[in-house]
């Protein structure tokens, strides 16, 4: 899937970047997905991207969508969470505050 490796090896390599870094990283690899299973172009996804009204995303597709990104951070996307995810920047925010939580 990637040029750039498993992006969970890459988190774990990078442990010492910083939030803006591990942000740029956890969107780089959410673009990645979004754009695969929508086939759109990843000049299309923006963090201010509308997931719903934007992105148009079936609820298939979000359930797809949470479970990559749980897979690939090994983390887990409480529902409540994902009730107040609007922009593909509020969900790069939630994976990386998931993400740190576990690295604790």
């Amino acid at each position: 899937m990637g040029d750039n490796g498993d992006p969970r090896e890459r988190m774990n390599d990078d442990v010492s970047l910083d939030e803006p870094k591990m942000k740029d990283l956890i969107l780089d690899d959410l673009i990645k997905i979004i754009t695969d299973m929508l086939e759109i172009s990843p000049t299309d996804i923006r963090p201010d991207t509308m997931i719903f009204e934007e992105l148009d995303l079936d609820s298939l597709q979000l359930y797809e969508l949470v479970v990559d990104l749980e897979e690939v951070y090994s983390i887990r996307m409480p529902d409540e969470d994902l009730d107040a995810v609007k922009t593909v920047g509020d969900v790069v925010d939630l994976v990386f505050k998931l993400s740190t939580q576990t690295e604790k």
